[in-house]
């Protein structure tokens, strides 16, 4: 994120809320639908969180998120 330029500031947030919604130690694993729930809600609150940040930042964020999207679609259809 760094490398893409997004600021230090932004990047602790991003950060700090991602973290919020790590399994905890001893959580059982989460089945598929579980999880997409989960991230789901994570990027809620991580695109409601990057609205707060500087113009700048919203644009690096949403680069950063298109790219790894394309990423994502490119490795599934690998599959």
């Amino acid at each position: 994120m760094v490398a893409a330029g997004l600021s230090t500031g932004a990047i602790e947030g991003v950060l700090k809320i991602a973290a919020t919604y790590k399994p905890k130690d001893g959580e059982p694993k989460r089945d598929a639908a579980t999880s997409l729930a989960v991230i789901g809600k994570m990027f809620g609150e991580l695109n409601e969180y990057i609205k707060s940040q500087s113009e700048e930042d919203q644009k690096v964020y949403h680069a950063i998120i298109e790219k790894k999207k394309a990423e994502l679609v490119e490795a599934a259809q690998k599959q």
